[in-house]
This record gives structure tokens, C-alpha cells and sequence, in this order.
């Protein structure tokens, strides 16, 4: 279960009084969490603030200074426990909207040892309740479309474990990562390409060749899903993560995922030519020790000199 993208958001500003304590905001505002507040205002010297939360604890303690004129400080957070959260959420509404709810709020995980496969089960049986209220899910295209344009992590993780409830009844990362090693498979990419052991490719495990996502990108546009394949991929100059690179002769001719981590840049997508075909292209730079800026200006040069083509 997932609520407001696994997330809240700690802004802190300074208070009137020197001495008094930083005025604290939560989005979304909700008291699920017991904050202890101890951030003083300062005329001078800056600001410094520390966040220290004990592990299985739902009470956090904000220690520090805040100078007063130095604007609002903001700090996001994950939340710990998503399926309690949620859950803990659920129940409030419905209470506030004048429904009784007894006893308090109880989750069940699955985990390991509860199954007998991790990549495969069976079809769960029929329910026995009766649905009392439901909400349809956009269409899956709208939610890649967020994940791509705003590298948007958790949704890459979300469908990698609704990929595999839906084809294999268990929405775990195994079975997630086996659906994917078989698309991958079917698509001609052969697994030296690659290793991959989450969805959103933050893991240092992650493992791929620029010819694997080449050919990738080129089954991609071979397909019958091209056109809104297409559509879903940041575009230069113009939205996304490259709303601000390529601008000017090369706005709107590059069509690119971006992947940056420390030490990590890369940009993967398609470069439309002079010619008005696109190009498919894969640039990964790694281990450098410099700062990405200069990677990234590499990165652009190299597609920039793919568009005069």
C-alpha cells in the first residue's frame, strides 16, 4: 500500500522571538508522527538542524538552530511502515466522516518464509467480502508516464511488483524481476547485457552495456506500443528531467531517460537528425571523480553532435 508517494515533508521557520522555537509545518499535516521540536531561533551563525528518529519509532526529534531571516528550511522523509501508514490513514478518515471503526490498526506482511515460491503462487481465491466502495487506477500509461518524465523511483518499484501480482500472482520483486528477465528475453537482449536487481536502478548491483539498452530502445520503437512509448519519455528543452537541456536548435528533437547517481551520469533515448529520423542512443559514464556537471556537459555534447547528423 502506498500513500502520498511514501512520503511527508518537515518545514521549519524561524520564530519572531530570538530563542523561541522554529515554527514547525507538516505536509500532509497529519499527526501520525510525534515530533519533539527543539530547533531555536538565532539572530547569527546560521543554520544547522538535525533529524534523529529511532528505528521503529514513530516519534522524531528535531535538534538545532534556525537563523531568523535565513528563510524556511524543509526536509523530506520516508515514511517508515507504508502499509500502517495507509492504514492508520483509512481509519482516520473514516472516522472523521462520522463511521465507527473498532480496534486499532493491524497490517499483515507477507514475508519469505510465508510462501512456498517467491517468483510464483497461486491464483488467490474469490472474495468473500462485499466491495462497499473502489477507485479506478489511471491508466498504466499515465503512470509510467510520471515515473519516466519525473524519474520518479517508487512507481518504478510499485509496477516492478504489480507486474509481477498480475502475471504471477505475487507481487514481489523476484517475481517482478523474472517478468522482466523474460521480456528482456523475448526482446532479443541477451542476460550478459545486463544485471538488474531492483526496478528503479539505484542498487550498486545494477549492471548494464550500452548496447543492451540500445537494442532495447530499438525493440521499443519496432513495436506496436511505439507511439506511446514514445510519448512517454522526457522530451528536450520542453518537460521532465530535461526541461532545461537541449533548448534552442534542439528543443524538442531529443527523446531521453536520464539516470544520475554519485559518480553516475546517463542519458538513454532517441536523437532526431537533420534528416528527421531518430537515432537510438545509450551514453553511460561512470566512476568519475569529478562533479556531474562536467559528465553531463560531455553527455549533451556528444547527443548535440548525433543531432547535426
Amino acid at each position: 500500500l502506498t500513500l502520498h508517494d511514501n512520503a511527508f515533508r518537515l518545514r521549519l521557520r524561524p520564530a519572531r522571538r530570538i530563542g523561541a522555537t522554529a515554527v514547525l509545518a507538516l505536509n500532509p499535516p497529519l499527526d501520525y508522527y510525534v515530533i519533539h521540536n527543539r530547533v531555536r531561533t538565532v539572530a547569527r551563525g546560521g543554520s544547522r538542524i538535525l533529524v534523529e528518529w529511532p528505528s521503529a519509532s514513530r516519534e522524531l526529534y528535531l535538534w538545532g538552530t534556525i537563523q531568523r531571516g535565513g528563510g524556511a528550511r524543509a526536509e523530506w522523509l520516508a515514511v517508515r511502515d507504508p502499509a500502517h501508514y495507509a492504514a492508520w490513514v483509512l481509519t482516520r478518515e473514516l472516522r472523521r466522516h462520522g463511521i465507527v471503526v473498532h480496534g486499532g490498526v493491524k497490517v499483515k506482511h507477507l514475508w519469505m518464509h510465508d510462501v512456498k515460491d517467491f517468483k510464483w503462487a497461486d491464483p488467490p481465491p474469490p472474495s468473500s467480502g462485499v466491495v462497499l466502495a473502489g477507485r479506478v487506477s489511471p491508466p498504466l500509461f499515465e503512470i509510467l508516464k510520471v515515473m519516466l518524465k519525473e524519474s520518479q523511483n517508487l512507481y518504478a518499484e510499485l509496477v516492478l511488483r504489480e507486474v509481477g501480482r498480475s502475471r504471477r500472482h505475487i507481487g514481489s520483486r523476484a517475481a517482478g524481476l523474472a517478468e522482466l528477465q523474460a521480456f528482456l528475453t523475448e526482446a532479443g537482449i541477451a542476460a550478459r547485457g545486463y544485471n538488474l536487481e531492483d526496478a528503479s536502478g539505484l542498487s550498486r548491483r545494477d549492471l548494464v552495456c550500452p548496447a543492451a539498452v540500445v537494442k532495447l530502445l530499438s525493440c521499443m520503437y519496432l513495436s506496436t506500443e511505439r507511439d506511446g512509448w514514445l510519448d512517454l519519455l522526457p522530451v528536450g528543452g520542453e518537460d521532465g528531467m530535461l526541461d532545461h537541456r537541449f533548448r534552442g536548435t534542439a528543443t524538442g528533437r531529443v527523446l531521453a531517460k536520464t539516470g544520475t547517481m554519485t559518480h553516475v551520469s546517463a542519458l538513454s533515448g532517441y536523437a532526431r537528425r537533420r534528416t528527421g529520423h531518430l537515432l537510438a542512443f545509450s551514453i553511460l559514464v561512470n566512476n568519475y571523480d569529478e562533479k556531474a556537471r562536467p559528465a553531463r556537459k560531455f553527455i549533451d555534447r556528444v547527443v548535440r553532435e548525433i543531432l547535426q547528423q
